[in-house]
């Protein structure tokens, strides 16, 4: 019965225009497999384009595009300020060294009669020319300057202080004199 079936089938498409010619046949299939595929690509194309043309999904966009600018400046930001407090860190550092350092060679005595002030000359190019003295009413301010070089860096050591006397100083009788690589600075007081 099955023979009956399929001989059946067969006889009623043989007037069938492509069972005559196969590779007609082929030729078509691929044809509409290639205007499905086009046309599906077409449809997915149109709707991402519309998509891409609404104004609010466009909106969305920019909002989170400036959210993230955002985020990227603040995290700039951040890293600016951390370097700048690291450049402090470094710059008090530095400072508190050179303190350390001008305790070391600048020396406050007092006598009975007189303040002495002993400064040391190395950090100064051994020189008593960089060393300059003034004094006003009961304040006595020292200036000094030197250059140092360390590991091919060269620097300039620059040293200001005010020195404040509870007593009248005599300004006019100050002396200045050299002692090895001492500058022994004698401040009488009335």
């Amino acid at each position: 019965m099955e023979e009956n079936n399929n001989q059946y089938k067969h006889e009623e498409f043989d007037d069938c225009f492509l069972c005559k010619h196969p590779a007609l046949r082929h030729l078509l299939t691929a044809l509409m497999a290639f205007l499905g595929a086009f046309a599906a690509f077409y449809v997915i194309t149109d709707w991402h384009f519309k998509r891409m043309y609404d104004p609010v999904y466009q909106m969305g966009r920019m909002d989170k595009a400036i959210m993230q600018r955002e985020k990227n400046f603040d995290k700039m930001e951040m890293r600016a300020i951390k370097q700048q407090e690291k450049m402090d860190k470094r710059a008090f550092k530095h400072q508190e060294r050179l303190e350390k350092q001008a305790a070391n060679f600048i020396h406050v005595e007092q006598t009975p009669d007189a303040y002495r002030i002993v400064i040391d000359l190395r950090p100064f190019d051994n020189d008593e020319k960089n060393i300059e003295v003034k004094a006003n009413d009961n304040t006595l301010t020292i200036n000094a300057a030197g250059e140092r070089t360390n590991r091919n860096k060269q620097e300039i050591i620059r040293y200001s202080q005010t020195f404040a006397f509870g007593e009248k100083i005599d300004a006019d009788d100050i002396t200045k004199t050299r002692e090895g690589n001492n500058y022994i600075i004698t401040v009488p007081f009335d």
